[in-house]
């Protein structure tokens, strides 16, 4: 037979093979397709398809016809077989008597003659990922020269499409795990709480890694302790660290490289520090990185496998280093707004107090007024609890502006300085509308705390539903306080009377629905 013939049968076996196997979608359909056409085109007693695992450094059959079926699954380790002969040398190798060869394993008994074809398969770049062979072994057939077209047609049209259907998979794997990774950082930018977080970054790299647990560890008290646990574990694991607790520079947690960076280990029972007890428990493989936020050394978010080793991936290493980075943006982000907190509480009181200090108020009436504006908003089911808090703190800024001998007048005030008073709460608008961070609902409630249900207040004589809900809410609150407190010109009232006074109010100069739920608090309180 001429080249020019050889070559047009080679591709007429390729273009049928291509045909066969490009419709095909998972890799198992591919191993299947392949041996039962190569057994059913071809007098060969089996045919077989061995699958490269580079990590461990195998061949696995996954998938055959004839009497080698049954050891589906079987690995071979490198130089066991004519198989690695192919595939090493990526070249066809022919075997008139594959008994004769010394590497040769017959995996459906005791040697026997029998004549063997293999052909290497590779991916689109040309790599050798897997065997495809054929042999007479056990049984009355014959390898034929045309077949050998079939079959290494067959070879390059499954290497082609397995390269296609792993590139289909990576793709969907990294568009699956850039959602999950924007997901969470989306769930990380509105939590507000460390652990949650933690949670939600745990579960995240479980569904991204084959690991089968994670956890986040803290350093409390001399000793490392898990305060967060995610996904499969023995049922006593998290116990372990209650009954055998684990103190800094002991085991996998106290590795000398963990503040560096990751830190990844095959096989716990076979690490140096391994402590026993979580040895016995079947850990196994671990991958493990820092938390560092602010670079303070805050924790370690770990995860682990137990009783199956999870061999060393750079992208799981890559992902949990980035779920970390995540992690500590969010948590830079929490400690920054507590130490705004924190701060914004003390300029409060300072605030409170300068107001108290220049006989404004008596003395803890804005911290009270705050907190009982909290509660009633929150009885109300008020959406915005901290700006009402915030109005509360604020709601006389504007007499600030006043001159002491109208705030201290013992006397009183003539119609001029009455008039002068009542410009407060517009004085304490103007003071804080320049601050961004101010909401509308505690400008509302410095502006509108004077307004009257009736209409009779001030500075815009707004009447009912008109007055906003958390001007209407505080006005109680700060009634039933004044009424409560000493005063230059009146005496502390008792509870009973006060709340007789604001069931006068209800209706007229306080909201009647408003008044009804204090009165309900107070009572619930009691």
């Amino acid at each position: 037979m001429t080249s020019e013939a050889l070559e047009l049968r080679r591709l007429e076996a390729l273009a049928q093979a291509w045909r066969l196997l490009a419709p095909l979608e998972r890799p198992e359909e591919v191993y299947q397709a392949v041996v039962k056409t190569a057994k059913g085109a071809t007098r060969a007693v089996s045919v077989l398809f061995f699958l490269y695992r580079r990590e461990e450094g195998v061949l696995e059959l996954v998938a055959a016809e004839g009497p080698s079926r049954r050891q589906v699954g079987v690995r071979l380790p490198q130089g066991q077989g004519v198989s690695w002969k192919v595939l090493v040398q990526a070249e066809p190798l022919y075997i008139p008597d594959v008994s004769q060869e010394p590497q040769a394993v017959f995996l459906s008994g005791l040697p026997q003659p029998g004549a063997y074809l293999g052909v290497a398969v590779r991916d689109s770049g040309g790599t050798p990922i897997g065997v495809l062979s054929m042999d007479t072994v056990g049984g009355a057939g014959e390898i034929l020269p045309e077949e050998r077209f079939w079959i290494q047609a067959l070879a390059e049209a499954a290497g082609v499409v397995l390269s296609r259907i792993e590139a289909l998979e990576r793709a969907r794997t990294e568009a699956e795990r850039a959602q999950a990774l924007l997901d969470l950082s989306l769930a990380l930018e509105s939590a507000r709480e460390p652990f949650s977080m933690a949670k939600d970054a745990l579960n995240t790299l479980l569904r991204l890694t084959p690991y089968h647990g994670g956890a986040l560890y803290l350093f409390q008290e001399g000793t490392v302790r898990p305060v967060v646990i995610s996904g499969r574990y023995p049922p006593g694991f998290p116990r372990l660290y209650e009954e055998h607790p684990i103190r800094f520079g002991e085991g996998l947690l106290g590795h000398p490289r963990l503040w560096e960076g990751p830190v990844y280990v095959e096989d716990y029972a076979r690490f140096p520090g391994a402590l026993k007890p979580f040895a016995e428990s079947g850990l196994r493989s671990a991958l493990l990185v820092p938390l560092r936020p602010e670079g303070r050394r805050y924790g370690v978010l770990a995860l682990g496998s137990f009783g199956e080793r999870v061999p060393y991936r750079p992208e799981d290493e890559g992902v949990l280093k980035l779920v970390a980075k995540r992690l500590e943006e969010a948590l830079e982000r929490l400690f920054q707004l507590h130490a705004l907190r924190v701060t914004r509480e003390a300029a409060l009181k300072a605030l409170s107090r300068v107001l108290e200090y220049r006989d404004l108020e008596t003395k803890g009436h804005t911290e009270r007024v705050a907190e009982l504006s909290v509660r009633l908003g929150k009885a109300l089911g008020f959406p915005d609890l901290e700006a009402l808090r915030l109005g509360a703190y604020f709601h006389d800024l504007g007499k600030l502006a006043l001159p002491d001998e109208i705030l201290r007048k013992p006397a009183a005030l003539s119609t001029g300085e009455w008039h002068l008073v009542k410009t407060h709460p517009e004085v304490g608008l103007e003071i804080l509308k320049s601050l961004p961070f101010l909401p509308q609902v505690t400008l509302n409630v410095v502006l509108y705390h004077h307004e009257r249900w009736d209409g009779s207040g001030y500075p815009r004589g707004l009447k009912g539903e008109a007055i906003p809900l958390e001007a209407r809410i505080f006005a109680v609150v700060d009634v039933y306080d004044a009424l409560l407190s000493e005063r230059p010109y009146k005496r502390a009232w008792t509870p009973e009377e006060a709340q007789k006074e604001l069931r006068a109010q209800a209706g007229k100069s306080l909201d009647p629905e408003v008044v009804e739920a204090f009165l309900r608090l107070l009572r619930d309180h009691a």
